[in-house]
């Protein structure tokens, strides 16, 4: 993957992961699987032409939120 697919990927995940938490902020809380998946659709579509999977968009995401592959 070149610097500027994974700047654009990191970018990108940013803006989802914002859009995110602020989707499942509201109140009453949404359901997850009613709100998360047309998000991340959503923002994926800027990066499939770029060749980037789904899955490595959602493991981007999960990156900055400190799920996996951070210093423990």
């Amino acid at each position: 993957m070149t610097a500027e697919q994974e700047n654009a990927l990191r970018a990108t995940a940013r803006r989802c992961n914002e859009e995110l938490k602020a989707a499942m902020r509201q109140r009453p809380k949404p359901n997850w699987n009613n709100v998360v998946p047309p998000i991340l659709r959503k923002y994926h579509e800027i990066l499939k032409p770029l060749g980037i999977s789904l899955i490595k968009f959602n493991s981007e995401i999960g990156r900055l939120n400190g799920r996996f592959g951070a210093e423990q």
